[in-house]
């Protein structure tokens, strides 16, 4: 290549860089600094500013280890790494214990009506409930604990845990019930889950003991588990024991062959799960049928139901006028966001498929935003003033506030930045904004004036207190909230502006949600379980009395009242989630309100965080956060071995890798050996992802089987005395290669990404002195091999989403992007010179029918310089026979990930030969039809294997590679599809057996090829 344009080149690729470079000091700031505080049976790693909420996990942490070692009498036998992060405003956490006991858990409290919202402490709850899994998993018997003990160094890790082999309604059923146990709210008492598990009954949606073991498509998802688990593992307890739980952990924990959940069950209360299901529905259903008795004895008090589509409906409000609804929508279906509907009401039909796709007609789409999301008009300006959930700094996922007058939501004024603000609520003058601002454990009341755009926060009521759905008063001189206080109590708050005082409105043990005022200022409406289903009830600000607005089977959530005083828009809770409801407002139809009297037990002692100044006791040792302390190999056994069969015969593969508990390190290591060519390859690589951007640097060896190698031998072996002509050659790539990757946007529907590279890599001959040549033959024609040192630029985007995998056969509608280019230079430590540039374009179209239905159309196309010579910079062909050990590139993988890349880093060009063509120059256009057929989504019982979906992908590939000027008609044509079955395996891992056939119709080179592969779920 000259090196004018090899210089240029590097030029430009530095210069993209460079440009880029203000974002790595931002990303990189030293301010996430790290520490470790431990105690007798944890470590808590923090951030430097959340001590308090550390120290707080800690003391909590400790007591719970207590109380459940004795519960499932078992010791854990590490110590426990809590990692504490407060990087999203979503409440969550998670835990294993292979190889190690670690935990991840989230400080920010459950958002408003989260199924997570009852809880008399957060953290209390969160991390009873990660600890019984870490308790529950960790405890081991018999041979597996001896196989832990050879395998795991003796005392630092575990290789298997066999209660991890579990249904997931065991694992986090357990979990669950001991958050109820050990405080006085908990799942197992929260009205929400009852009325997921009434409705059900009513309906007759409750679901079968094989959709609950391995997760079925249907409401509720994945609560299902933790739904249902609850109060089956209760009921067990209840009726058998609760020593019966603890049990069944220590004799399945000793079981060497997997899956036998039904026999362990079986010795333990003498019955299998088949017939405790039975037993646990028809004793729920005649709870909760008594239940629904009552509720219709008093009369219904329920409005008119405006959506059927179910799942998530969220934050009804009235346009102005009040012709319409407007409310956040998400049915897994259509684009989730802001829609509309008349508030006379609108069609409806019978939905389709497993999800009841396509049952509203009339609900239209207004504003694309992801997560559920409030919003409100600004006066009458037609303004829209919402929350949404975005990336902030490349390292957070918060909330923030945006005004929209129209078009395209991208360009949306941002209010506020970095902030966590959600839950606006505009004033009845259109100039302020009341919302709730979160924080690391707690949330406060904020206030933001829209002409300023200066906020005001108000200090929080105490150090784990909580804000939420605050809603302005209609002149504007008081704020009403919801708020949550240490000691377990959710009740309704009114914060007068002109004195700063806050009236405390509600005192009792119930969940007092979503305030909502009446238009005249008299009525404060809002959403209670006090008679252990959530209605509407009325706050009566003259009188102080509390009457009962509606009575339903199901709840009745966040009330709004219509600008005119008449009407009240509500969400209301069916068998198939959360829709949209409007009633009447007529105080003569309510009901008086139910007593307040609470069976809830006293919080126990929820041992308070130190007080600020105060010593800190010298268990608790505080040190900054060291990587090494857990970057470093837990057992000797490998995390993955593969034995394949493939063009190059039968190989062996073994995988591991270790990283740090904060994941800034990783080291990872693959070997594979070939038997046939006794060839040992591999790949050993580290990554550094502590600040921004992101390193990364490996070592491989890869082997191939190459043409380009044509010799005439006079020395023959016996094995082919008959072969003058030797063509082709066995090739050892050895290469290093270090990677710097950035990210240049993280929105929510929007990422893109720039990465800089260096390899070097030496192609090596391993035939060159395997026979002697025939000095008197044709030239013998040597294969192109030595150095190559090359530079690279990749920059990636992608907008492909909404409901990849769960009704749709992945992304269903976006597009995605990447364009790379590679300069190869002798400078760059190589024997080679050339230029490449690579691009890929995909856009996936969903089709306007039901059915999910989708187009993908992709375009993949490369040029060179021409510097490789006959090696040629690309080729195009089918997947090969087996794993590219070339490459890299896992061709199961490949296809099933739907990539453009199969065998030998080929771009995949179905029903021809692998490697078909090669060339200075490449192009190939493909589309895929993807079909949805039927969705099964059953199994048998307990068994591990369930039965998901059924589809099919039609495809069509048109494409070539070549070096001098090609005419279209010479492209080769292959045509095709893919028949998918999909399953759920052990419970939890989706795979799918593809059966694919494809046919070239081109007369020389074209196949009929057909394989079946079984890999990660389409």
């Amino acid at each position: 290549m000259p090196p004018a344009i090899a210089r240029g080149a590097i030029a430009v690729a530095f210069l993209v860089v460079a440009w880029l470079w203000p974002r790595w000091g931002l990303a990189g700031d030293p301010d996430l600094r790290w520490r470790t505080i431990e105690s007798e049976h944890f470590y808590v790693h923090y951030l430097v500013g959340d001590e308090d909420a550390a120290e707080r996990v800690l003391a909590t942490a400790e007591r719970a280890y207590d109380r459940l070692t004795v519960a499932w009498g078992h010791e854990v036998f590490l110590k426990t790494h809590i990692s504490l992060y407060d990087n999203q405003d979503t409440a969550n956490g998670r835990a294993t214990a292979v190889p190690f006991p670690q935990i991840i858990a989230y400080t920010t409290a459950p958002e408003a009506l989260s199924v997570l919202e009852s809880y008399d402490d957060w953290i209390d709850i969160l991390i009873t409930h990660e600890l019984v899994h870490v308790v529950h998993l960790d405890t081991v018997h018999g041979i597996p604990r001896l196989v832990n003990a050879i395998f795991g160094f003796g005392v630092l890790g575990k290789v298997t845990a066999p209660n991890i082999l579990q249904p997931r309604w065991v694992v986090e059923g357990s979990a669950t019930m001991h958050e109820s146990d050990f405080s006085a709210f908990g799942r197992r008492r929260s009205a929400q889950f009852d009325a997921f598990i009434r409705m059900a009954v009513l309906e007759g949606a409750f679901q079968g003991l094989d959709q609950v073991s391995s997760g079925a498509r249907i409401w509720p998802h994945g609560t299902s588990v933790y739904l249902y688990g609850v109060h089956f593992m209760y009921y067990i307890a209840a009726r058998y024991g609760p020593d019966k739980v603890r049990e069944l952990s220590h004799l399945y924990a000793s079981q060497l062959v997997p899956f036998g959940i039904n026999r362990a069950i079986k010795k333990v209360v003498g019955v299998d799960f088949h017939r405790l299901w039975k037993e646990f529905q028809d004793d729920t259903t005649r709870r909760f049928q008594a239940q629904a008795r009552r509720i219709r004895s008093r009369g219904l008090r329920q409005g008119r139901r405006m959506t059927f589509s179910g799942e998530g409906t969220r934050y009804p409000f009235w346009s102005p006028d009040d012709r319409y609804v407007y409310f956040y929508g998400a049915d897994g279906h259509r684009e989730e966001g802001i829609k509309r509907i008349r508030s006379s009401g609108g069609r409806m039909r019978e939905g389709r498929g497993i999800g009841r796709q396509g049952t509203d007609v009339d609900v239209e789409h207004v504003l694309d935003v992801e997560e559920s999301s409030s919003a409100g008009f600004v006066g009458a300006t037609g303004d829209m003033v919402f929350d949404w959930t975005n990336t902030y700094d490349f390292r957070y996922n918060w909330s923030d506030l945006y005004r929209y007058n129209g078009g395209d939501p991208e360009r949306a004024e941002q209010l506020t930045f970095g902030l966590r603000a959600s839950e606006p609520h505009v004033s009845a003058d259109g100039r302020r904004v009341a919302f709730r601002r979160n924080d690391v454990a707690q949330s406060r009341l904020g206030i933001l004036d829209l002409q300023t755009g200066d906020v005001e926060e108000l200090p929080p009521m105490g150090r784990i207190s909580q804000v939420y759905t605050p809603r302005w008063s209609p002149d504007g001189s008081a704020i009403a909230f919801s708020g949550f206080r240490e000691g377990g109590y959710r009740d309704l708050y009114v914060y007068h502006l002109a004195s700063g005082r806050t009236e405390r409105i509600t005192a009792d043990r119930h969940l007092d949600l979503s305030p909502a005022w009446t238009p005249d200022g008299r009525y404060l409406l809002f959403s209670s379980d006090r008679d252990d289903v959530f209605n509407i009830h009325a706050y009566d600000t003259q009188t102080g009395q509390v009457y009962q607005v509606s009575n339903v089977l199901g709840g009745a959530f966040e009330p709004r009242v219509s600008h005119d005083g008449k009407r009240l828009a509500y969400v209301g809770y069916s068998r198939s989630g959360y829709d949209l409801w409007v009633m009447e407002l007529d105080p003569e139809r309510w009901l008086e309100a139910m007593p307040t009297v609470s069976d809830l037990p006293e919080v126990d002692d929820n041992k308070p965080p130190l007080s600020p100044g105060a010593v800190r006791p010298e268990t608790l040792r505080s040190h900054r956060y060291q990587a090494w302390r857990t970057m470093f190999p837990r057992t000797v056994f490998p995390t993955a071995v593969d034995v394949a069969t493939s063009q190059f015969g039968t190989s062996l593969g073994l995988s591991t890798g270790v990283s740090d508990i904060l994941g800034f390190h990783e080291l990872s290591a693959g070997f594979l050996y070939l038997f046939q060519q006794k060839v040992f390859t591999g790949q050993a690589a580290y990554s550094f992802r502590r600040l921004l951007p992101n390193f990364s640097l490996s070592v491989s060896r890869s082997y191939s089987e190459r043409g380009g190698f044509n010799r005439y031998v006079y020395d023959r072996g016996p094995d082919d005395p008959d072969r003058y002509l030797q063509s082709g050659y066995r090739e050892l790539n050895t290469s290093a290669s270090g990677t710097v990757s950035l990210p240049v946007v993280r929105r929510a529907k929007h990422s893109a990404d720039v990465q800089l590279g260096y390899r070097w890599t030496r192609l090596t001959n391993m035939d060159e002195d395997l026979a002697p040549i025939d000095p008197g033959a044709p030239t013998t024609q040597l294969p192109e091999v030595g150095d190559v040192g090359q530079a690279s630029l990749r920059m990636s985007y992608s907008s492909l989403s909404d409901g990849a995998g769960r009704y749709t056969m992945g992304a269903e509608r976006g597009r995605s992007a990447v364009l790379g280019v590679t300069v190869i230079d002798e400078r760059l430590g190589g024997d080679y010179g050339d230029m490449q540039v690579t691009g890929v374009y995909t856009e996936a179209i969903p089709m306007p029918w039901r059915g999910h239905q989708s187009l993908e159309l992709a375009l993949r196309a490369g040029a060179s310089a021409g510097g490789l010579r006959r090696r040629g910079a690309f080729c195009v062909g089918d997947y090969g026979a087996g794993p590219s050990v070339l490459g890299g590139a896992d061709v199961v993988l490949a296809v099933l990930n739907r990539v453009g890349f199969g065998a030998n880093g080929c771009s995949v060009l179905r029903g021809y030969p692998t490697a078909a063509a090669s060339g200075q120059y490449f192009g190939i256009a493909s589309a895929e039809y993807r079909i949805p057929i039927v969705d099964v989504d059953r199994g048998l019982g307990t068994a591990p294997f369930f039965f998901q979906r059924v589809g099919m992908v039609p495809f069509v590939d048109w494409g070539h590679a070549w070096n001098e000027a090609i005419r279209p008609r010479d492209f080769l044509l292959s045509t095709g599809a893919t028949l998918a079955f999909t399953f759920r395996v052990g419970y939890v891992e989706s795979v799918s057996l593809l059966l694919q056939y494809a046919h070239g119709f081109d007369r020389e080179t074209g196949l009929d090829t057909f394989r079946a592969i079984v890999g990660t779920a389409f």
